[in-house]
């Protein structure tokens, strides 16, 4: 049987304000996948080219606008209010891969790589939280 002083552990260890915790999650994440984004950005430059680096550059920027539309529309889902559809979110990726496909076949897995790079942010959370802090 659970006693009141474990009852009261758990409940201490609940988030106290969620929209708190979320903009927390939001800032972290954003945070990092530009950390990672100018650390590939430079890596990509020296070991390849400008132009690669800039391929990667865009399909980072396209994954950021894309995860910041993602952000909005559970901002609007939560007040109750229209949301943007995931077509739109959708066609951002589909217009950044369509200008790496116009650029010629070398462009098309930087811009690929660079539009992960939010998915790699949501990873390194994910490991952080499972692992705890290091």
């Amino acid at each position: 049987m659970l006693s009141d002083s474990s009852i009261q552990d758990v409940s201490s260890s609940a988030p106290s304000d969620p929209l708190a915790e979320y903009a927390s999650l939001k800032k972290h994440l954003y945070t990092t996948a530009l950390v990672i984004t100018a650390v590939a950005f430079v890596a990509v430059f020296f070991a390849y080219s400008l132009s690669t680096a800039l391929y990667y550059l865009l399909g980072a920027v396209g994954g950021l606008l894309y995860f910041r539309m993602l952000d909005r529309s559970v901002q609007r889902a939560d007040l109750g209010g229209a949301h943007l559809g995931s077509a739109t979110r959708v066609g951002i990726f589909a217009l950044i891969m369509l200008i790496a496909i116009k650029s010629g076949t070398q462009a098309i897995l930087p811009t690929f790589l660079g539009f992960l790079t939010i998915k790699l942010a949501i990873l390194l959370y994910a490991l952080r939280t499972l692992f705890g802090e290091v």
